[in-house]
């Protein structure tokens, strides 16, 4: 078995039999795997979140929460670490319709030693090492700061896309760090001399094909092509793409055969499916980015990830405070975050340069905290204005300036009507 297969693997056994529970310990720690045990579900469940093996073993059979159970809660919260369960010879059919439901594989007592080091390092071998501080196979990761399950969970996904060329697509609300997602996708795939391309969508609209972003991204035939926004991207663009989003090594951009080594990654943060109905994003171009999917989540799903994030943060900073008080982390970790990671950075950016004391207080955290909160309700404000008032003009563009015709479109009496006119200094009579 080769070391870089072994490498202190953390694998969790549950078992309720104190002395098999020991025979597998022992077996597995000789052959260089860090091994923690748990004599029972319950207990299985603590130990998994807080050890996050990359494989777990479990027996079919024990008190309270057996295998069957146990293999649910585990594949809820990590449906890509492979478990595998132990049988007797009566329960294999049991055995059959878990693996049937996902479990990797089971072993049936009594098993020999050398079985049981094959199967463990068969699961291994697809469930990929997530943790940056556990050796250098996992510094493709390194621009992703995290210690939450969720994102080791994740990792995992996003390191075994790594491994081909399919498209894909990021989905995940902005600020919560698709890009770095798609970077870590693109050094974890050994293929860095493709160069990492970054296209934005938005700055597609209303520019001619040629010497538009995407244009130009193509015309070099190779890379690794980041569409941020892909939901912004227009639609005789979205036609031109899919050919290469289908058969990403022939496209034609030309009308002529060209050999393309692209691989194409888009990321977006709205709903595509509801883009979809109201006919914004074609419905095959999404099938063909969706052959793998997978989401970023919001800051506030990863909560954990904060004071780990925070202490990065601290780290880049130059000069200021040296770091937040324990109680000032607390307000940050209880925050909403409607900007993500970026808010977070800019909120522990503001606080360090603003503290006139060692370590940043509370405090200070709420106060900065609640003027942004403040800022950002005046400037939804401000854009409801906006909308109102064009919304307003297009009403008496559309009526003439008939005032009855417009109120009765806007499903406002009259005296309503004229109150916003006059609220936004709109005069009807200026649109007969």
């Amino acid at each position: 078995m080769s070391a870089d297969i072994v490498g202190g693997a953390r694998i969790l056994v549950v078992d309720d039999d104190p002395g098999l529970l020991d025979l597998i310990e022992m077996r597995l720690s000789s052959a260089g795997y860090a091994v923690t045990c748990a004599a029972s579900g319950a207990e299985a469940l603590e130990r998994f979140q807080t050890e996050r093996p990359r494989v777990v073993i479990t027996d079919l059979r024990m008190d309270g929460m057996d295998g069957h159970a146990l293999f649910g809660r585990l594949n809820a919260l990590a449906p890509t670490v492979p478990v595998i369960i132990l049988t007797a010879h009566g329960t294999i059919p049991d055995a059959v319709a878990a693996t049937q439901r996902g479990v990797f594989g089971f072993l049936t007592k009594p098993f020999e030693g050398r079985e049981l080091l094959e199967k463990v390092a068969e699961a291994l071998s697809i469930s990929p090492r997530v943790d940056i501080s556990a050796g250098s196979d996992a510094s493709w990761r390194a621009g992703i700061v995290s210690s939450s399950l969720v994102m080791d969970e994740l990792l995992r996904q996003a390191r075994r896309a790594a491994d081909n060329d399919d498209p894909m697509l990021i989905s995940g609300p902005r600020g919560s760090g698709k890009k770095a997602l798609a970077r870590a996708i693109h050094t974890a795939s050994g293929e860095t001399e493709r160069p990492f391309v970054v296209v934005r969508c938005a700055e597609q609209a209303g520019m001619s094909w040629e010497g538009s972003p995407l244009a130009r991204a193509l015309a070099a035939r190779r890379g690794f092509l980041v569409l941020e926004d892909i939901e912004l991207l227009p639609a005789p663009e979205q036609a031109r793409l899919l050919p290469l989003v289908r058969e990403p090594t022939l496209f034609s951009a030309t009308g002529r055969s060209d050999l393309f080594d692209v691989r194409v990654v888009a990321t977006t943060s709205a709903p595509l499916d509801q883009a979809i109905r109201e006919g914004q994003f074609r419905a095959d171009l999404f099938y063909a980015l969706g052959r793998i999917a997978l989401t970023m989540p919001a800051l506030a799903e990863r909560r954990d990830d904060i004071p780990t994030l925070v202490t990065h943060f601290v780290a880049q900073a130059r000069g200021g405070a040296q770091g937040l008080a324990p109680d000032a982390v607390t307000v940050l970790q209880e925050a909403q975050w409607p900007g993500n990671i970026h808010q977070l950075r800019s909120v522990v950016e503001q606080a360090q340069s603003l503290s006139v004391t060692p370590q940043v207080p509370a405090t200070l955290v709420r106060r900065l905290l609640r003027e942004e909160s403040e800022r950002e309700t005046a400037a939804l404000d401000e854009a409801r204005r906006a909308f109102e008032h064009d919304y307003l003009v297009q009403l008496l563009e559309n009526t003439g300036g008939n005032v009855t015709r417009a109120a009765r479109v806007a499903q406002r009496n009259r005296t309503e009507f004229y109150k916003l006119l006059a609220r936004h200094n709109i005069d009807p009579g200026s649109y007969k």
